[in-house]
């Protein structure tokens, strides 16, 4: 695959792949720009591993930046009906939160 057509991919992927991926313009440019750059991981391993760790469908992703950093915030809904959210940097992959929804708060 020629170089041109990687970041194209990647970006449809992340375009394509999420049920629902929330991003302003600028966001994109600056997380496609990242994934150029081998910063960030691609979306598609990221939901890859919140797959396995977190059986269920993934009916939100949401992407945020916080201080330069990326983040991802999934929300999955499991076989029993609850909901789980987890925060995941785009970076590493990194597990940074998990919420559920029977959560005292």
């Amino acid at each position: 695959m020629s170089k041109r057509l990687i970041p194209l991919a990647l970006l449809s992927a992340l375009i394509f792949a999420a049920p629902h991926v929330r991003a302003d313009d600028d966001d994109l440019d600056r997380l496609r720009d990242a994934v150029n750059r081998g910063e960030v991981m691609p979306l598609s391993a990221l939901q890859d591993e919140v797959r396995r760790a977190f059986p269920g469908e993934i009916i939100r992703v949401k992407l945020d930046e916080d201080d330069g950093r990326f983040i991802y915030e999934f929300k999955v809904l499991k076989p029993n009906g609850r909901l789980v959210e987890i925060e995941m940097d785009a970076k590493d992959g990194r597990v940074l939160d998990v919420d559920t929804d029977d959560d005292d708060d």
